[in-house]
């Protein structure tokens, strides 16, 4: 075995591992490992100086920087309550709307705020029901939702357009729902009980924070040509923000530092840049020519080692990230076909819901007191299903 696939499986091990723990410091070592063992120490220094001064990345850690903001500002300022307490619709639909509205804005711990709703809303389903719905309704909106971490990335390091891939994703997001819908809420029965009549004006100002990020990148992104790509989405979440300050009603100043003091953006900037030095130093360490030439299946490592990884980190991005750049370097395309990526994403979405180290999981399991067991066979269902659907469609059409 060579050394470079020694510093390889060294550094895919650390991160693995290192993902459970400490996901930003996990992402460091192994991007280091994978230079050391790969990279001259000259080589080594250029990727970080590429990667620090890339005006794209810059602008897409400035741009994700602030998302989180805005989800701690709605949180802070009772907003999220808001939106929750006005939307009068079934139950079914309440518990499926609930934990995907709250899953739009990245919030540390976001399953305990749908996790009281999903109590509440579905008082008769035991602990892993409720689990099941929170946790799969939380995360289905990633397959389309154009300013979500977990899309942007991997469209980014694919070279494809966001809302080409959305387009294409659209049957499998409209999937997802049928199968959650079909395993998880098809028994649900009953009507949501209010105590306090509908409040439009309460309602409309935190969903148009939500609402105004997706809209006007769409508008930057499609009819005008910015000098810098992602100069677009830093301008579309700076809109969400203002708006998000606007519409707080009092102590503007004590909320705004409350939220960036819960949400600590500093942490998801970092953790972008060190994503983006791994992704680097991987494409000069010459390992994709080392993974050319073992001729693996494409079907093995597009949809199985996708959904492994995502069940190995109980990540997206991570996995993506790992499974994209090596499968467009073993075929040496430069811009991974559309079809693909979708497969791979839900390969790596499947692995992400129904893995034991996905947060979201155990934190609700604990809320609820459910059990893993009774959890994973009720996932299970529309996860087979899913990673059947993506191999047939790939050995069909790939």
């Amino acid at each position: 075995m060579s050394i470079a696939w020694i510093g390889f499986f060294l550094a895919i091990g650390v991160l693995l591992y290192g993902a459970r723990h400490h996901l930003t410091l996990a992402l460091l070592t192994g991007a280091i490992i994978l230079g050391i063992f790969t990279l001259s120490p000259y080589e080594l220094l250029e990727q970080i100086y590429i990667t620090s001064t890339d005006p794209n990345i810059i602008l897409l850690i400035l741009a994700l920087g602030i998302i989180p903001i805005i989800g701690g500002i709605l949180q802070e300022s009772g907003k999220l309550d808001d939106i929750i307490n006005n939307l009068r619709v079934g139950k079914r639909l309440f518990l499926g709307s609930t934990p995907a509205l709250l899953g739009l804005l990245p919030i540390p711990g976001g399953a305990l705020f749908s996790a009281p709703l999903i109590d509440k809303a579905g008082e008769e389903l035991e602990g892993h029901e409720k689990t099941s719905i929170n946790v799969w309704f939380r995360h289905v909106l990633y397959f389309i939702y154009p300013i979500s971490y977990a899309l942007i990335i991997p469209a980014d390091i694919a070279n494809l357009s966001i809302y080409s891939i959305i387009i294409f994703q659209f049957p499998f997001f409209i999937m997802t729902i049928a199968l959650g819908y079909l395993f998880l809420l098809r028994k649900v029965d009953g009507e949501m009980e209010y105590t306090s009549e509908m409040n439009v004006k309460a309602l409309l100002p935190p969903l148009t924070v939500l609402i105004a990020a997706p809209v006007v990148h769409f508008v930057l992104f499609t009819f005008f040509t910015l000098p810098v790509e992602n100069l677009s989405l830093l301008i579309a979440v700076s809109i969400s923000l203002l708006l998000a300050i606007h519409i707080i009603n009092d102590s503007k100043p004590k909320i705004i530092k409350l939220a960036v003091n819960e949400m600590k953006p500093w942490n998801f900037m970092i953790l972008i840049f060190c994503l983006y030095l791994f992704i680097n130093i991987f494409l000069s360490s010459g390992i994709d020519v080392l993974i050319e030439n073992l001729q693996l299946p494409r079907v093995v490592l597009a949809v199985g080692f996708g959904f492994l990884l995502g069940l190995a980190t109980g990540r997206i991005i991570i996995p993506a990230s790992i499974i994209i750049p090596i499968y467009m370097a073993s075929f040496t395309l430069e811009t991974l076909p559309i079809l693909i990526f979708s497969l791979i994403y839900l390969s790596v979405f499947m692995g992400y819901v129904i893995t034991p180290v996905h947060p979201c999981i155990s934190i609700s399991l604990e809320y609820f007191d459910g059990d893993m067991g009774k959890f994973l066979k009720r996932v299970g269902g529309p996860v087979i299903i899913s990673l059947i659907v993506a191999t047939l469609l790939f050995i069909v059409f790939v």
